[in-house]
């Protein structure tokens, strides 16, 4: 029982210490702030997401498209909306790099027409291809 208590605490340990060495440092940061329209439509959605790098280390994120960044929408936590699976996107790889202590700041705003009945909704802002490891979230309400 013993032997088996130490083989899960040092593989949690081990998990852990891989999703640290996911950004280098626990000082990789996120923000969503929502602007302050009224929200009925995905089309009215304007946000800004914040990706900030507290750590020691240049930061270097890559892209199969021309497309960065996205957003999902969420009532819950059944899928409304993903800006992902409507974007057009130039079809030549990117990539950014994000020095030692600074931000890059990505505008949500977006011509989708897509109406959102009365209720909580969660929106998520990510990475393309980083969706678990770079995002962050904010909840809203359509009245």
């Amino acid at each position: 029982m013993k032997t088996t208590v130490a083989y899960i605490f040092c593989f949690s340990i081990l998990l852990i210490s891989c999703n640290v060495s996911n950004f280098g440092s626990m000082d990789l940061t996120t923000d969503l702030e929502l602007g302050e329209a009224e929200i009925t439509n995905v089309g009215d959605i304007e946000a800004t997401f914040t990706v900030k790098n507290g750590t020691n280390e240049k930061k270097k994120y890559h892209f199969a498209t021309g497309c960065q960044y996205a957003f999902k929408i969420t009532q819950n936590g059944v899928k409304v909306f993903n800006s992902e699976e409507n974007q057009g996107c130039y079809l030549s790889p990117t990539s950014f790099e994000l020095p030692k202590n600074n931000d890059k700041v990505f505008y949500l705003t977006n011509s989708y027409d897509n109406e959102l009945v009365s209720g909580r909704y969660s929106l998520k802002a990510y990475l393309i291809g980083y969706e678990d490891e770079v995002f962050a979230s904010e909840n809203f309400l359509v009245e």
